[in-house]
């Protein structure tokens, strides 16, 4: 189990700046957020600054696997697939090549979404949808020691870089809050403070996502309901999770 901060691939400057650490590359359909049920190229990379306890992907962040790719790789990879590719992670952003990958598939046609903690800023970055997903107080780690649990919670709380994501690039947000009364009434006070903090609290609602914690499928229409509650009242969307309803919780979906 790794658990130390994730590094730029090492080697010659000529290849490190030309490869990307890749957990997994496949073709689905957009399973949250605006664009949900559209098809999609994904391009998870490898490496993350947070250890979230209820992490989905711990490939790519807690157990990572995976291996190095070129740009010119990935680019092809997404050649002659759907329109719509969406950066993931793990956290993308950390890697510079990112911003670089960008811009060869724009020239190319893609729609770009970055899916990101909104921890890191990355500059030179194309993105036609910033999608961001800030971890709330739940999300601490539940192993790796007291040390680990002080770095994720310092390094989840950015509100600067959210700010500054939100303000140069279309945005939504997507907060995992937990499916439970208790749970639910706390995280919807922390988003307030997020979106206080951000200065995002002009934000149309309708860019905020509520989903629920958790990955067995057959969870998610009572916390979908529970959920619905809370988005009337404030004016956000529940967010569906529809690759779990579709494929269950499966790597490459």
């Amino acid at each position: 189990m790794s658990i130390s901060p994730p590094q730029p691939p090492q080697g010659p400057a000529s290849q490190e700046s030309d490869r990307l650490p890749i957990t997994e590359l496949f073709t689905s359909i957009q399973g949250e957020g605006g664009l949900v049920g559209t098809p999609s190229s994904f391009l998870r990379v490898r490496g993350c600054n947070l250890r979230c306890g209820w992490c989905d992907t711990p490939q790519s962040s807690w157990e990572p696997t995976g291996s190095l790719h070129s740009l010119e790789q990935l680019v092809h990879f997404c050649e002659g697939g759907p329109r719509h590719v969406v950066l993931t992670g793990g956290e993308p952003l950390l890697f510079p090549q990112v911003a670089r990958l960008s811009k060869a598939l724009a020239v190319q046609g893609h729609h770009i979404t970055v899916e990101t903690a909104g921890t890191v800023w990355c500059d030179d970055l194309h993105c036609d949808l910033m999608s961001i997903s800030p971890k709330l107080g739940h999300a601490a780690p539940d192993r790796g020691g007291p040390s680990l649990a002080a770095r994720h919670e310092e390094t989840r709380w950015a509100p600067d870089i959210v700010a500054r994501l939100s303000a140069a690039f279309p945005t939504q947000l997507k907060f995992v809050v937990r499916p439970t009364p208790e749970g639910l009434a706390q995280d919807l006070d922390e988003i307030d403070e997020w979106l206080a903090a951000a200065g995002l609290t002009e934000l149309p609602a309708e860019k905020v996502f509520l989903m629920p914690e958790g990955v067995d499928p057959s969870a998610l229409p009572a916390a979908y309901q529970l959920l619905s509650t809370a988005a009337h009242a404030r004016g956000y969307r529940v967010g569906p999770r529809l690759h779990l309803t579709l494929f269950g919780h499966t790597p490459g979906t």
